[in-house]
């Protein structure tokens, strides 16, 4: 990407390149939604590949990916890799994202889950923009989508409270590659990743920036897989969260040499930005 700065009134080629992006969709069991989200984001400007880390699936996910990245070029006019790796085994949400992030050398990683419904290409963009800010000073280090307007009746409701006062558990976000990988234990973190990710960038005291996606929103594992199974899954979910929010918070709490690492970590991460 390059950009014209004038100067005195005389044009001044300058080439800028900008950071290359990666969206990465891990997706367990997602056949009839995962192709709309990947047509939502190919449609984005600033993402330049699409990254499909099926997760163990026994439904036809994969084969809805690779149907849509066959398609991507002659439908959105430009070049866009869409890739499907498919795991045999299951590795958790946390296993599938990192196993994403290393098949790829983007500077910025966007995380989007596969079951979302209605998300639209300016969405995609919209969590992006603020990682490629020009001014380093303003740039973003993660961004975290929280889903706007709520649906309605009590699944709406539920998803409507965990965004506005858990934003740190949203699946959709971008952040920069080499504070990601900096993240310790996050192949076995499961459904305890997006916490991870979120405490570890607030423990470093790195920029934050929230941003709202209007009428998005995804279908609960009740309205998926039935109530009752749906329930022991949200049981297991939360019980991973809630363990791993534990554990950091003993760790923080006793250990000096942790702390004294997440001063280290800071003082990198925020010499790198500059």
């Amino acid at each position: 990407m390059s950009s014209t700065i004038l100067s005195n009134s005389q044009p001044v080629a300058s080439t800028v390149v900008a950071p290359k992006v990666a969206a990465i969709v891990p997706a367990y069991n997602e056949a009839g939604r995962i192709g709309d989200v990947l047509r939502a984001i190919a449609g984005a400007h600033l993402v330049d590949e699409i990254i499909v880390v099926t997760d163990g699936c026994t439904d036809s996910s994969a084969e809805e990916a690779r149907g849509v990245a066959a398609r991507v070029e002659p439908l959105f006019h430009r070049p866009l890799s869409l890739r499907v790796f498919e795991l045999t085994e299951n590795l958790g949400k946390g296993g599938a994202m990192a196993y994403g992030v290393h098949r790829t050398d983007a500077e910025v990683l966007l995380f989007l889950d596969a079951d979302l419904i209605g998300l639209r290409s300016e969405q995609v963009d919209a969590l992006v923009e603020p990682m490629l800010v020009p001014d380093i000073s303003e740039r973003a280090v993660m961004t975290l989508g929280l889903f706007g307007t709520p649906r309605g009746g009590i699944f709406g409701w539920w998803l409507g409270v965990c965004h506005r006062h858990y934003a740190g558990i949203t699946g959709q976000r971008a952040i920069r590659r080499d504070v990601f990988l900096a993240i310790p234990k996050l192949t076995h973190s499961r459904f305890g990743v997006e916490i991870a990710i979120t405490r570890h960038v607030q423990a470093w005291k790195l920029k934050i920036v929230g941003v709202t996606l209007n009428d998005l929103t995804h279908p609960i594992k009740e309205e998926k897989i039935g109530v009752f199974k749906g329930l022991r899954h949200r049981i297991n979910m939360y019980g991973e969260i809630y363990f791993y929010v534990l554990a950091d918070i003993i760790r923080n709490s006793v250990s000096e040499s942790h702390r004294h690492k997440n001063l280290q970590m800071r003082e990198r991460f925020t010499s790198n930005s500059e």
